[in-house]
């Protein structure tokens, strides 16, 4: 059985076990506050895949993991700020993927990095709803958050900062950047699919992690109830900076 394991998935059992671990984990955090569901894993899978394929792999995980935060939040989403923060984010997603395979390693574990620590920045400096960017503004920054996403995987910071300016509440917050990640995945996958930076072969993996999002939708709140929030806030930015700071001395190791 392991070694059926080790032959479809590519990794070691207890490798995939804590691929596992960690992605839950994430995917939790993604039920919780609406963004950080793959800025664990990505890191994590980059020890044992190139960088740029581990980026790909966790496009259908959260899309599987978007989906079922925006049936959740159906009623909260905020149609307009989508579309405004969509119009240029999708094809510039679509684009940096279709380039992701040609951006040197170094460069995309550095930028999951600064996006690793910048997600920890916006959850402990984001204040309550106050609209302080246009719709012009949303539409623009839609463009640098779509490049971000189809270079580094995740896009989760930047969609705050824009969404978060635009005025949005907690719950609205949560199902606009659901759906808006659901797009960005899909119009992401077949370019990444196109240049072989997702190959078939992955997707069962994909597939195994995909399921664990779903119950981390399901079921992450529930768990989260007994943990105090400030304690959960401080062991997630905890794990994210270690993350980052590993991502940093990879890279660092790859330049030498």
């Amino acid at each position: 059985m392991a070694a059926g394991i080790v032959e479809v998935f590519g990794l070691s059992p207890l490798f995939l076990l804590l691929t596992c671990i960690v992605g839950f984990f994430g995917f939790v955090v993604s039920a919780v506050f609406g963004i950080g569901g793959v800025v664990l894993l990505i890191p994590l899978l980059s020890m044992v895949l190139p960088p740029v394929q581990a980026v790909a792999v966790s496009a259908p995980v959260m899309l599987v993991n978007n989906l079922g935060k925006m049936w959740v939040y159906r009623k909260d989403i905020h149609w307009r700020g989508f579309v405004v923060v969509s119009a240029l984010a999708l094809p510039a997603a679509f684009l940096s993927a279709l380039w992701s395979s040609r951006v040197d390693d170094r460069l995309i574990l550095v930028s999951v990095a600064v996006l690793v620590l910048l997600s920890v920045l916006v959850d402990r400096f984001r204040r309550g709803p106050s609209k302080t960017i246009s719709d012009v503004g949303l539409f623009w920054w839609g463009g640098v958050t779509g490049i971000i996403s189809g270079l580094c995987g995740a896009a989760g910071p930047p969609t705050a900062i824009g969404l978060r300016g635009y005025g949005l509440d907690k719950a609205a917050f949560v199902g606009t950047v659901a759906v808006f990640a659901v797009f960005l995945q899909l119009v992401k996958i077949p370019a990444y699919i196109n240049t072989d930076a997702l190959p078939l072969r992955m997707l069962p993996l994909a597939s195994l992690l995909g399921v664990l999002a779903i119950l981390a939708v399901v079921f992450g709140p529930r768990l989260l109830r007994r943990v105090p929030a400030t304690s959960f806030r401080t062991i997630v930015d905890v794990v994210l900076v270690i993350s980052a700071v590993w991502l940093l001395g990879e890279a660092a190791f790859l330049r030498s």
